[in-house]
């Protein structure tokens, strides 16, 4: 009985087969972050050589550099990583508030064009961004909203809602309706019903959303580049300044892109169990 189970739950060739093609694919894709990481802490002088070296004493000299606001950059790395994080947070967090109460609306039973509405907010992620550029780019030069932060957070919340109301939307869909219906024949009205028994079980949901919103948010360059000029620069418009006529300083780019990554990546590691449970919610059931 025991022999039969085991062979049971023995994992088929199949499976073997996929898992080993995922994880070399995983380790194929991990190859270009390894070597940016190499480059950044190899000495200045050996940067640059062909064929590369593998072998040398590491520095932090090219991270000190960036940092610093040294080698061609016009401020501090630090502030432009911290302009990221500004609008990164503010837009995924106007995001959330805006996202939860129109998923939730969408849901309602009672909301007769629930269908149409959500088909026709999700059809409005297929609207290219860059086409927005020129427009915003005159609104912001009448309201004296140029080289500000909310320039950049509004639009990129606008650009993530539809995909993260469809996200929230699909989850709370999935959540039991006769839990709402208890809530409510004790006397919860919509809000309360939202707040205390859907809240918590949107929690997964959520996280996804904001990691999807921030990740978007902070590599975002175009939009970026337009509208700001100093003051609320992002850390990817920065990137373009170690580029200059007589060649690139590519110890000092790929400590740059090193910072930039790094945050989304332990960002994407510590949430990834809600991230999956969010994105899984009622596959299964």
């Amino acid at each position: 009985m025991s022999t039969t189970s085991s062979i049971a739950q023995r994992p088929g060739a199949g499976t073997v087969i996929g898992r080993g093609f995922m994880w070399a694919w995983l380790l194929l894709s991990l190859i270009p972050l390894l070597f940016m990481f190499v480059t950044a802490i190899k000495p200045a002088g050996i940067v640059n050589t062909t064929p590369p070296q593998w072998f040398f004493t590491p520095t932090l000299e090219n991270f000190a550099t960036v940092l610093a606001g040294g080698s061609g950059s016009s401020q501090s790395f630090g502030q432009l990583l911290a302009n990221s994080a500004i609008v990164s947070l503010g837009s995924t967090a106007l995001t959330v508030v805006l996202a939860v109460p129109a998923a939730y609306a969408l849901s309602m039973r009672s909301f007769a064009p629930r269908k149409k509405i959500s088909a026709w907010i999700l059809s409005t992620y297929m609207f290219p961004p860059i086409v927005a550029v020129i427009p915003i780019f005159v609104f912001a030069g009448k309201l004296e909203l140029m080289d500000t932060y909310p320039v950049l957070i509004v639009p990129y919340a606008a650009f993530n809602l539809p995909i993260a109301i469809w996200i929230l939307r699909s989850t709370i869909v999935q959540i039991p309706f006769e839990i709402q219906e208890a809530a409510m024949v004790d006397g919860a009205n919509h809000w309360v019903t939202l707040r205390q028994v859907i809240w918590p079980l949107l929690v997964p949901a959520v996280a996804t959303v904001a990691v999807l919103t921030i990740v978007l948010t902070w590599n975002e360059f175009l939009f970026a580049l337009s509208l700001t000029r100093s003051e609320a620069k992002t850390a990817p418009v920065g990137l373009q300044e170690f580029t200059g006529m007589y060649g690139t300083d590519w110890g000092s780019i790929t400590a740059a892109a090193t910072l930039i990554v790094t945050p989304i990546l332990i960002l994407t590691i510590v949430l990834r169990r809600k991230m999956v449970s969010g994105l899984t919610f009622g596959a299964v059931k």
